[in-house]
């Protein structure tokens, strides 16, 4: 008897171990389908909320990204290709030309800080950050939404609107 009972306990633990790697396969996989799974989906969501700022050439990029989680304080605006005026409209209050920060020389941005600037290299970003005294004071912790109207520095009324949304905190 005390063979056969010996026989059962190193069995035992074999067996159990046998059916854990068993399964050990198959859970590999459900999590790896998962993650692929997840990846596809956060891909899928970044490229559909960019694909109206790649389809336009004018447009090099959102301040904040669309749906984007930023501090109460941050900057707003847009950056556009050269040759490009801008205006900005956030949650529905149009921001005064004086109060945004318009740069477009990186070398020399106190030239460029001016509401007309000087076109010295590529960059072209149309800003404002809230701040006391100003059209906007502060972001309340919810959802805003931005219209950046914009248009060829040679042809206003080719204006055209961009318009997303981001959240404060």
């Amino acid at each position: 008897m005390a063979g056969h009972n010996e026989a059962v306990t190193t069995s035992a633990p074999h067996a159990v171990g046998k059916r854990a790697l068993g399964l050990a396969g198959p859970v590999m996989l459900l999590v790896g389908i998962v993650g692929v799974v997840v990846a596809l989906s956060m891909t899928n969501r970044a490229s559909q909320a960019d694909l109206a700022v790649t389809g336009n050439p004018a447009i090099e990029g959102l301040i904040p990204e669309r749906n984007a989680e930023v501090l109460r304080q941050t900057e707003i605006g847009i950056d556009l290709a050269p040759g490009y005026e801008a205006e900005l409209v956030i949650d529905g209050v149009p921001i005064p030309v004086d109060e945004m920060n318009i740069l477009r020389d990186v070398e020399n941005p106190n030239a460029s800080s001016s509401a007309r600037g000087s076109f010295g290299t590529s960059l072209n970003r149309f800003t404002f950050q809230p701040l006391k005294g100003r059209a906007i004071e502060e972001l309340l912790g919810d959802r805003h939404c931005v219209i950046a109207y914009f248009w060829p520095l040679s042809d206003r009324e080719a204006r055209q609107a961009e318009r997303w949304c981001f959240y404060a905190s």
